[in-house]
């Protein structure tokens, strides 16, 4: 609706103080929305080997209570089968805490009250069985020690992030239904008070069931907060300002989680950090009402004063113009807009833009979105050691991935094939990390696991926000948001799955990355190949660059041609300004100079004109 007869856009502008003012307010509720996405990072972190153990009944029974910390460990020495770590160059051997030997689950080392005496039975030939019940000695209290989330309930954890990405499907239908009814300003308002009020919720419950409804029920209000957010957001900008303004936004996630690690220091359990993360947003509950409404929402449910008022604001803040007759062309545009028809979902494929190229934006935004989201949680396996570090990197990364597709959208023509290209090499090169040798040392492999992890997610940042900026190029302007939607509710169906990847790692700690770098192919080739049909038009291409002698040579011989057509022209009405007594300056466009040079006559011949019309030039000016 951005033209000239627009009035909403003649008023507003593309971009002003007025847009920015909202703008800013918005892309803050960015941060507190990430911190709840990647705050699973820190209350659940992988436990180490040393901060638990099982605890038979026989410790309950009293052993426990009377036991100091080396009879402690001399227990778990006699009651834990072991392993000999074959991938250590020292033949070190280990303790697997999930299971324990049978004869003490059932009870018979009971009376068993020293430690250090060897037990009757030879445990080699014991029946292994795996522990129910478990201690927990790590000094941070996280949803792992609260919830026993260790050896096979450690896939727990994936519930719960698997149910975040279920909420966000959730909450992006119904905020589509609800905006039908209720205003973009509003229904952020409703996402805001929502997200304090569950994520509070999140971290106060004692079960771990209601941990992961309320955990499903914020992410639907968080869903609420960006969805009304991008509404506003393209409402009230336009042209490339708003081209700008969808990337930036995706700017405060990376914020977001750069500033997580920091915020985490603070708290010592998960409890506290989803309260602190929750309350946050308590902060913008108030700026709130200075965000602006989506003033063509407020035309087509036919509240004019409400958009008059709003417009009239605008031309204050941004010093522009306003129509006398301003009032007539919004009820006029209102009603418009009322009678505009609504695209369905099928017309999606109803063949006027190819059905091949719609099923392969789908997959390819699948896959970014996937690897947008779980390999921020898949951290947590890469070197816990350093896991405040590797956070923020990936924070860094994705802001470095967001800035790279900024410039493929707004200064390359052939969008879709950088993007791929970046896409397979990344995924190509990240094959690489399997030859990372194991005879390093750990803190030294996590390091270099984490080049790989990071570029990767660079480039695939960089890919999403190409996604996010041209996928409307596939089909006509009214099908847009319909394909938008499509492709978000498909994406986040995939996520509601993709952190199960981490059963993988049961197998080998480098599978997950290596799904990954498989689907960043796939998703490669496929943008590769919308490039065929899809270019940027509007960018020019570049010419040929002149050396600097061709500069010299070419310039030189275009002066004297225009020099001697002016002044063959002009020569006759003695108008100085027009023969170039004040020396004006003469500028062409590489385009042209590459023209005119082929244009150009002899260079000898222009020098004879040039003679003549400078003496006829001398005589006019006398």
């Amino acid at each position: 609706m951005a033209n000239e007869e627009d009035i909403v856009h003649s008023v507003t502008g593309n971009f002003g103080r007025w847009q920015l003012r909202t703008i800013i307010l918005v892309f803050l509720c960015k941060i507190p929305t990430s911190w709840f996405m990647a705050c699973v990072i820190y209350t659940a972190p992988v436990p180490q080997k040393t901060d638990y153990y099982c605890k038979p009944t026989a410790i309950d029974n009293g052993l426990g209570e009377n036991t100091n910390q080396s009879h402690l460990e001399a227990w778990i020495q006699k009651t834990y089968p072991s392993h000999e770590d074959e991938q250590k160059t020292d033949r070190e051997f280990q303790f697997d805490q999930c299971y324990i030997h049978k004869p003490v689950a059932s009870g018979e080392l009971a009376n068993y009250t020293n430690p250090f005496d060897k037990p009757l039975r030879d445990q080699n030939s014991a029946t292994i069985v795996p522990c129910d019940h478990f201690e927990h000695i790590a000094e941070y209290k996280s949803l792992v020690t609260e919830f026993d989330l260790v050896c096979s309930r450690q896939l727990l954890v994936s519930v719960t992030q698997s149910f975040h990405a279920l909420g966000a499907l959730i909450g992006g239908f119904m905020a589509v239904k609800l905006l039908k009814s209720v205003s973009p300003k509003r229904l952020m308002l409703y996402g805001m008070i929502g997200q304090i009020i569950c994520g509070n919720m999140t971290g106060l419950v004692n079960t771990f069931v209601l941990h992961v409804y309320y955990r499903c029920l914020t992410s639907i209000f968080c869903a609420f907060m960006y969805t009304s957010g991008q509404v506003i957001l393209s409402d009230i900008t336009a042209g490339r300002a708003r081209t700008m303004t969808i990337i930036l936004s995706e700017l405060f996630s990376s914020i977001g989680l750069i500033l997580l690690p920091g915020i985490s220091i603070f708290f010592d359990s998960w409890s506290h950090l989803y309260v602190a993360i929750s309350s946050s947003l308590l902060l913008l509950v108030i700026p709130h009402r200075w965000i602006a409404d989506s003033p063509r929402w407020l035309l087509q449910h036919q509240k004019i004063e409400t958009t008059l008022k709003l417009l009239l604001e605008s031309a204050a803040f941004n010093n522009r113009t306003i129509p006398l007759d301003m009032e007539q062309r919004l009820e006029q545009l209102a009603t418009d807009l009322q009678n505009k028809p609504v695209a369905g979902y099928w017309s999606l494929w109803d063949g006027k833009s190819p059905r091949f190229f719609i099923v392969l934006i789908h997959w390819a935004w699948a896959v970014s979105v996937v690897i947008y989201s779980v390999m921020v949680v898949m951290i947590r396996f890469v070197d816990t050691t350093q896991l405040h570090v590797n956070t923020s990197c990936l924070g860094f990364a994705e802001m470095l991935g967001i800035f790279l597709g900024l410039y493929f959208t707004l200064y390359t023509r052939h969008r879709w094939l950088w993007s791929g290209y970046l896409m397979l090499f990344a995924g190509g090169i990240t094959y690489l990390i399997w030859f990372i040798p194991e005879s390093i040392k750990d803190a030294h492999k996590g390091a270099y696991e984490m080049i790989f992890w990071l570029f990767l997610k660079l480039v695939n940042s960089a890919s999403l926000v190409i996604l996010t900026v041209c996928s409307g190029e596939l089909v006509s302007p009214e099908k847009r948001a319909i394909l938008s939607l499509s492709t978000g509710c498909f994406s986040r169906f995939w996520l509601s799955i993709g952190p199960f990847i981490l059963v993988l790692i049961k197998i080998h700690r480098l599978l997950p990355i290596t799904i990954f770098a498989t689907l960043a192919l796939s998703s490669g080739a496929l943008m590769c190949f919308l490039n065929i049909h899809f270019c940027n038009d509007e960018q020019p291409k570049v010419k040929k660059i002149p050396t600097p002698n061709t500069y010299r040579r070419k310039s030189s011989t275009i002066l004297l041609r225009r020099l001697s057509s002016v002044l063959e022209v002009n020569g006759s009405d003695g108008s100085n300004s027009d023969l170039g007594c004040d020396n004006p300056s003469l500028s062409v466009s590489i385009e042209e100079f590459w023209e005119m040079s082929k244009e150009l006559p002899d260079e000898d011949s222009l020098k004879m004109d040039a003679i003549v019309a400078a003496n006829t030039r001398r005589n006019s000016c006398i």
